[in-house]
């Protein structure tokens, strides 16, 4: 792999450099750039594979580089994180991040992230993820990790996600469906939207892909995609309301 530092500051792109030839043989070559516009010219010169990307830097942040290319092909692991926010939409996107001061063991697992990354999926939908998660106070898209590599999805046209174990069944709609490797959990964590409802342990919903709501029997839901989901009885005066709310 070819890599491209981007920093400011001499002292941490001289740290990065010696942990990557010490800990990461993978990495043949690593070139160097102290803001945006010379790494512009380091990537248009060197053509690296991953370049590891300082985010607060003085006349165009880590970001605004990829508003001067026209394609993104590497792999990018951001080099510093400053908000519960940011990290957030790191995760969701499944684009790496390091805080400093860096810590080895964590930079050889994405090292190793990145070289699976570009194994499997496109750089490029993965950065254009991000940047739709920065825009905003929500994550509007979702990079999920499926048998294949990733599948984008706006998170908009979910219509629910069902618990299967340590598993999650993302439904985009009739046969249309993904099964990610994470647990239904840690979906409720990053889907903030107030359309977003927990009706049932089993169950995460669209508000805005319900189709029908049905007093009989407890009460339940069908929703755009078919699937009846039961409302819990202790969750049954909280759908109500959020039912009636506008969105």
């Amino acid at each position: 792999m070819k890599a491209l530092i981007v920093d400011d500051e001499a002292r941490a792109r001289r740290i990065l450099e010696e942990l990557l030839k010490e800990y990461c043989p993978q990495i043949t070559e690593i070139a160097i750039a102290e803001d945006v516009p010379s790494a512009v010219k380091a990537i248009n010169l060197h053509k690296p594979t991953l370049v590891f990307l300082d985010i607060e830097m003085p006349q165009y942040n880590g970001f605004q580089l990829f508003d001067f290319l026209s394609e993104a092909n590497f792999a990018t692991i951001f080099t510093t994180a400053y908000s519960e926010y940011a990290m957030q939409a790191f995760q969701v996107s499944a684009v790496d991040y390091l805080l400093k001061p860096i810590q080895v063991d964590l930079l050889i697992k994405a090292v190793e992230k990145a070289q699976k990354l570009l194994e499997t999926s496109s750089p490029v939908q993965h950065i254009e993820t991000l940047q739709a998660n920065l825009k905003t106070n929500f994550i509007t898209r979702l990079a999920l990790p499926v048998t294949e590599g990733f599948a984008f999805i706006e998170v908009a046209d979910i219509v629910c996600l069902k618990a299967e174990g340590a598993y999650t069944e993302v439904i985009m709609g009739k046969n249309h469906k993904h099964l990610v490797s994470k647990n239904l959990k840690s979906f409720e964590d990053m889907l903030n939207h107030p359309y977003f409802f927990r009706p049932h342990r089993s169950y995460i919903i669209n508000l805005n892909k319900v189709k029908q709501y049905n007093k009989q029997d407890g009460g339940y839901l069908i929703m755009d995609s078919d699937d009846i989901i039961s409302i819990a009885k202790e969750k049954k005066e909280e759908f109500m309301k959020v039912y009636q709310t506008p969105r």
